[in-house]
This record gives structure tokens, C-alpha cells and sequence, in this order.
């Protein structure tokens, strides 16, 4: 059996923003094993009444997310 499904990660807060991690939790199970892998999806930014979306595979870099952020 193999279960894939995309989650909503515990939310934290920088200067006034509220971001919500999008992650991939990919199940299978096997006869005899079973095994849980997560992989990060994007990153939700709530900023006042503003939403936006940063798909995290359209990044070259974590430093590229960090400046995002920093903005």
C-alpha cells in the first residue's frame, strides 16, 4: 500500500507574518515493514489580509527563501 497526502505544518510567526508549511507525507506499508517520509511542499505567508505561496521546488536555494522571507 502506498498513501501520499499533503499537510499543513505547525504555523510560526517573524515580524508580523504567519507562515504555514505545506509537507508531503508519503506512507507505504509492506508485509513484513512500514515507513513514514516527509518531504516540504511550499510555504504559506499570511501577512495581514495579503496570502501568498512560495512553492519550494521553484527555489535554487535556502538563501533564496530567506531573502523571500526577509523582505
Amino acid at each position: 500500500m502506498i498513501e501520499d497526502d499533503i499537510r499543513v505544518g505547525k504555523p510560526f510567526n517573524i515580524e508580523g507574518r504567519s507562515f504555514y508549511p505545506l509537507v508531503k507525507v508519503f506512507h507505504w506499508k509492506g508485509h513484513h515493514a512500514e515507513s513514514y517520509s516527509l518531504f516540504p511542499v511550499a510555504l504559506v505567508v499570511l501577512e495581514g489580509q495579503n496570502k501568498y505561496l512560495l512553492p519550494l521546488d521553484e527555489l535554487d536555494s535556502s538563501q533564496e527563501l530567506l531573502d523571500l522571507v526577509s523582505i
